[in-house]
């Protein structure tokens, strides 16, 4: 016998342990004696039976198939081998002497048919069995024949149903060599190692080619890519967003608290005196500085939930200057409507005070008195009348300069505040922009990681991969001397 290849015996070794005990087995392997099988209710026992009535003690029975010299394999006349049953008895064909016993034929008209489509299966699935027989027979004409009282008759059921056939095939196959015998185990078991080892190998390369291993790491990679690109674009966008969002708004605040302070404004001038316009003013601008301070508050804190919402940490400036420059109301000039009043108001209160004493002039004794008094109530009218029209006058002039002043606020609020707005979205650009990068940094440094983990993985499957090549070129070359190339392990 043959030794194995030092190269093949290694790779038998390392993937396929038990190989080795396989091939020793085969060495140490003494083939004897029939061992009888078959597929379920193809009459296994039957032809047993029959063959140890033939035979008596002359045929020895072997304990397995692994051990025998002889296999006579029984299958059912009605139906070919299956798959699954060939792949099993494939290693025997490749190793042992073996009879395919068609049973039945005396109930199974087809049986050729049968046997012509094991026969074919076998040529092209087992190419390598080593000694190969078909022995149509059936075990009841054999019981039969043995209960038959003509001779004649029992002699041709005896003939009829093979057994006798079957009893030469295996006295020729126990007559063989032991040599041949157990080279042919030995070989076997040289061949099954190696397609042991060739099934660990493949294994190995499948398991290495698929995507399994890869999946979660281009799975991360995608999800990286789709976090940083995706990340930038709506965190930009959302910046957008929001300014113009709190330009709006802002905008809208300012209309809103300029329209509030012009409607408290007049109705303080309509309920105050002309003494209390002087120290309106005072109120006012207090009042205004107090609308500038609460909108430059809003707008602090949109611009700051801007930053805060999108964790940008931007510098934003505070206003430098809450106040809102409001110049004093001119001294207003008399006019001519203040002379023309005096006038008015002087002949009124003469005419007045003319209607006033004319009951009195009737009076001899009071006529004299008549004419002061009613100079009195004369001067008295002009006086209320030109006060009267100061005060209208005043308030008017008031509300001209409150209707000013608030324009003047409101185009100097609308100014700041889109000034403040620029700089903030400058600040808040920027600070993206900071971000965005850090966030790209970060994900293109976790990119290469990835990247380095799959070039990693391709490496060691080419290198796994060029090994199992390697080994299964090395079992190629070393089973050609046991009997031809190594067989595949089919699936179930």
């Amino acid at each position: 016998m043959k030794d194995v290849p030092a190269d093949m015996d290694s790779v038998v070794r390392r993937w396929f342990t038990a190989g080795a005990d396989v091939i020793d087995a085969g060495r140490r392997a003494a083939p004897a004696g029939v061992f009888i099988t078959g597929t379920s209710g193809s009459g296994v026992g039957a032809v047993a039976d029959e063959l140890d009535f033939l035979a008596g003690a002359a045929v020895r029975r072997a304990p397995d198939a692994a051990s025998a010299a002889v296999v006579l394999f029984v299958l059912d006349a009605s139906a070919p081998l299956g798959r699954a049953a060939l792949a099993d008895l494939a290693p025997v064909l490749e190793s042992t002497t073996t009879g395919l016993l068609v049973n039945k034929i005396d109930v199974h008209r087809n049986w050729r048919d049968v046997q012509r489509a094991v026969s074919e299966a076998v040529d092209e699935h087992v190419p390598r069995s080593v000694d190969v027989a078909f022995l149509p027979t059936s075990a009841k004409l054999a019981e039969r024949a043995r209960i038959a009282f003509d001779p004649k008759m029992r002699a041709a059921l005896a003939e009829e149903s093979g057994l006798r056939g079957v009893l030469r095939f295996v006295e020729a196959g126990l007559g063989q060599s032991d040599h041949v015998l157990r080279e042919r185990k030995y070989n076997a078991a040289v061949r099954d190692a190696a397609a042991g080892a060739r099934g660990r190998i493949v294994d190995k390369a499948r398991a290495v080619t698929g995507v399994g291993a890869t999946v979660g790491l281009r799975a991360e990679r995608a999800r990286l890519i789709d976090v940083r690109d995706r990340g930038r674009a709506e965190r930009a966008g959302a910046l957008r967003n929001r300014l113009q969002l709190t330009r709006s708004d802002t905008i809208h605040d300012i209309d809103e608290h300029i329209r509030e302070f012009g409607s408290a404004a007049r109705e303080s001038i309509d309920t105050s005196k002309r003494s209390g316009l002087g120290h309106l003013q005072d109120d006012l601008s207090a009042r205004l500085a107090r609308t500038v301070s609460g909108l430059d508050s809003r707008l602090t804190d949109r611009l700051q939930a801007i930053d805060d919402d999108l964790g940008l940490s931007a510098d934003l400036l505070a206003p430098a200057d809450s106040t809102v420059v409001t110049l004093d109301p001119p001294m207003r000039r008399t006019g001519v409507e203040d002379k023309m009043m005096i006038v008015v108001g002087a002949s009124a209160g003469v005419g007045l005070g003319r209607i006033v004493v004319s009951p009195l002039s009737m009076v001899p004794a009071f006529d004299i008195a008549a004419i002061p008094v009613s100079l009195v109530l004369g001067a008295f009218c002009a006086w209320w009348l030109v006060r009267s029209r100061r005060l209208v006058a005043d308030r008017a002039h008031t509300r001209t300069w409150v209707a000013d002043a608030a324009a003047s606020a409101k185009s100097s609020l609308e100014q700041r505040a889109l000034a403040r707005m620029l700089a903030a979205e400058t600040a808040l650009a920027a600070a993206d922009r900071s971000t965005a990068l850090s966030a790209s940094v970060a994900a293109e440094s976790e990119l290469e990681r990835l990247d380095a983990e799959l070039r990693a993985v391709a490496d060691h499957r080419a290198s796994v991969l060029a090994a199992c090549d390697r080994d299964l070129s090395t079992l190629d070359r070393g089973v050609e001397k046991f009997g031809g190339r190594v067989r595949a392990v089919p699936s179930r």
